[in-house]
């Protein structure tokens, strides 16, 4: 049960820096945008179940390598896919996502 806090809280986490901060939504309502980020969490568990039943098992008797394949990879890899998974979802519900562009003279 705790793999599965574990896994929510790095989302929410991650999803506040990547589009509160280095992507900004250009079109789309607010609902359209709050669809959207639960859709991405849907997404994010999702992919988190699914690598959590395939690499599982791997780390066999030891802790360590149970933890690192059962719970690591799993979060690993969709929170590195966070942006490309975010576009796509963000996309189907009528949101379009650009990457910020910070200049030299903000300050």
């Amino acid at each position: 049960m705790i793999d599965w806090l574990i896994a929510t809280c790095i989302f929410w986490i991650v999803a506040a820096v990547f589009f509160g901060g280095i992507y900004d939504a250009e079109t789309g309502s607010a609902g359209r945008q709050a669809l959207g980020l639960v859709l991405n969490f849907a997404v994010f568990l999702g992919i988190f179940a699914g690598l959590r039943l395939a690499l599982g098992g791997l780390g066999g008797d030891s802790a360590f390598l149970g933890t690192v394949w059962g719970l690591a990879v799993p979060i690993g890899i969709p929170t590195i896919l966070i942006g490309r998974i975010g576009n796509i979802v963000f996309g189907l519900v009528g949101v379009t996502m650009a990457r910020k562009v910070f200049s030299a003279d903000a300050h």
